[in-house]
């Protein structure tokens, strides 16, 4: 691993053709691609039913509401899957990276099980949350700490029987971090524990035969607890003893008492508290149609008046025209780039106080950094959705964090 530490501020560490990354470069096999195939095929059948049976659901709120819920649930299993692959694709490559900012342990708790709850949900478990420590501090990129406990909680229910019961407690061990997540599932022998995180283990083998899910998520998380420097370890008594994993992070100083979070929620809930949320004047600019109209139905349903812009030249006419309060800008356009548009944006001293979001498809840390550098003051991840677009607008104002 390549990359300055520096305990005081931020940073950006990045795996750079180690022997740890090149362990899990997996060629893509004829049989991986007809895995691959099935996983997509089944959320998108889901989605083409959902949305063949939406028009006769005008009538019915309760299908309505039903039928909203599996078309969620389907997007978020296609986003997950997606996220995986993109980064075993960095791992073969050495180009898995992390950001490093202080990090609050349970503020990443809070989110994976928040992420993961409902799958559990329709699996029958119940889980359990264990708090009751002090906060506790580290330098780490939270949302990747957050993808690992994530699919840490999501292997535990995968392999528990329905019914099962799962939980999270975390503990302090001298300068580490504690993190345990135990299931009462199906537990392993000693040579599935030994490569359990190895490319072609037993998670990704048992994932293969039970047709959920490509099985990479164990060696996913090893890889990033390892870019911040920790470790990951798995335990069972046996098969049908169930598991327990261990992750192992090294803390910095505790955060001040105004800055715990509460215990977490053990669910989703699609409420938005909306009531200060202000009216701002939004140009949405991207050269997908589809998209466009999509973000700014998005937008008006959360009261912003939204204009919007199908190119880089067009976006920039009509900011020194109309002067927009924010700009959601998508990065990868034809002609004009949004990171060019934010640099011709920002060599103008008029316009310093309007707020450039980026909306992108790409989520690796090279491409926030160029954002940055470009002058944008948020970075947005496609898909996004209502809850994050108030919680961004909400924010302005706040420090720039891209």
């Amino acid at each position: 691993m390549t990359g300055s530490l520096n305990p005081q501020t931020s940073e950006y560490c990045k795996c750079e053709n180690t022997q740890h990354a090149r362990a899990n470069d997996v060629p893509l096999t004829e049989e991986r691609l007809a895995i691959l195939g099935h996983e997509i095929r089944n959320p998108l059948s889901a989605l083409s039913y959902a949305l063949q049976a939406w028009p006769s659901s005008m009538d019915d709120p309760q299908l309505t509401e039903e039928l909203l819920q599996i078309m969620r649930r389907q997007v978020s299993q296609l986003t997950r899957l997606s996220d995986d692959l993109l980064d075993t694709g960095r791992i073969a490559r050495g180009q898995l990276s992390i950001r490093k900012a202080a990090v609050d342990i349970s503020k990443v708790i809070h989110h994976a099980c928040e992420e993961v709850q409902p799958f559990i949900d329709r699996c029958g478990h119940t889980m359990t949350v264990d708090l009751d420590v002090l906060p506790i501090t580290m330098l780490g990129d939270e949302s990747r700490l957050v993808q690992v406990l994530a699919n840490l909680l999501h292997n535990s229910a995968k392999f528990t029987d329905r019914n099962g019961n799962l939980s999270v407690s975390i503990e302090k061990d001298n300068d580490a971090a504690v993190i345990r997540v135990c299931d009462n599932g199906r537990g392993m022998g000693a040579d599935d524990l030994q490569n359990i995180f190895l490319a072609n283990g037993p998670s990704e083998k048992r994932s293969v035969t039970s047709g959920d899910g490509l099985g990479i998520g164990l060696r996913l998380a090893k890889s990033i607890v390892e870019l911040h420097g920790g470790m990951i370890e798995a335990f069972s008594e046996g098969l049908g003893h169930g598991s327990t994993f261990v992750v192992r992070l090294p803390m910095v100083a505790e955060m001040a008492a105004d800055e715990i979070i509460p215990r977490p929620r053990l669910f989703v809930s699609d409420q938005v508290n909306r009531t200060h949320l202000p009216n701002y004047r939004v140009l949405v600019v991207d050269d997908d149609r589809s998209m466009r109209f999509l973000m700014s139905q998005l937008l008006r349903k959360i009261h912003q008046s939204v204009t919007v812009a199908d190119n880089g030249e067009t976006a920039i006419q009509m900011i020194l025209q109309d002067q927009p309060e924010v700009v959601f800008l998508d990065l990868q356009m034809h002609g004009i780039s949004g990171y060019e548009v934010a640099r011709q944006i920002r060599s103008r001293v008029e316009l310093k106080d309007l707020v450039l979001i980026a909306l992108t498809g790409n989520a690796d840390a090279a491409s926030r950094e160029l954002a940055a550098e470009s002058g944008f003051d948020r970075y947005l991840v496609k898909p996004t959705s209502i809850a994050v677009l108030t919680e961004t607008l909400l924010r302005i104002g706040e420090p720039s964090v891209c």
